[in-house]
């Protein structure tokens, strides 16, 4: 029965076959040259039907590809706080994660966040990721962090970590003299100084005016 069913329309099959093949090829290809240069991104939003804007692009939750770049990621939903945040995309990640929960602001949503308390708790577990993921990458962007905070009776030099993931330095230090010291410090732990934006707490500058 079955071979006399592909016997006599064993053409049309084949044709299908084949239709069927090229659009699969055009997808793959399709597929590879959109996400040529670009990185997997995954999102994750509660609530899961927010409005995602990375950039200016609508995502949801699931997984993105982005050229690596900075970008401004954008969550809202009616009845809930919106979120704007930055976000770093890069290869140099062991994988690049976006987990953010929208806390309720009418009483329809806090209704809503009381019944699905566990879209929270499973979210958790992608912020977790998050975090984790960005620390490394952040000290792998800045190892001196790893050696900080240094501590000498006289000075201290510390980092503050700016939003856009770059660090400035602080030295605590009263006295000229030492703030000189914390310099050369610096450069003994196989720094250029230069290479740094430096803050000097109470410090001011003798030639402005009071």
């Amino acid at each position: 029965m079955y071979y006399d069913f592909i016997q006599k329309y064993k053409k049309n099959i084949a044709v299908s076959a084949a239709v069927l093949l090229v659009f699969i090829i055009l997808i793959s290809l399709w597929t590879f040259v959109d996400r040529a240069g670009k990185t997997a991104v995954v999102v994750s939003v509660v609530p899961r039907d927010s409005e995602v804007l990375i950039g200016s692009d609508k995502k949801g939750n699931g997984t993105h590809y982005l050229k690596p770049g900075t970008y401004t990621v954008e969550v809202k939903k009616d009845g809930f706080q919106t979120q704007k945040r930055t976000i770093i995309v890069s290869d140099n990640k062991d994988q690049n994660v976006v987990a953010v929960s929208l806390g309720p602001n009418s009483p329809e949503a806090k209704k809503w966040a009381e019944d699905n308390s566990d879209e929270y708790k499973k979210n958790e577990e992608f912020g977790a990721i998050e975090a984790d993921v960005n620390g490394k990458y952040f000290s792998s962007l800045h190892p001196i962090t790893k050696q900080l905070p240094f501590v000498d009776p006289y000075f201290t030099i510390s980092y503050i970590a700016n939003p856009d993931m770059t660090i400035t330095l602080r030295i605590d230090t009263p006295s000229p003299r030492y703030r000189y010291y914390a310099i050369a410090k610096l450069r003994s732990l196989g720094y250029d100084p230069a290479d740094f934006a430096i803050q000097f707490k109470d410090f001011r500058n003798p030639l402005e005016s009071p």
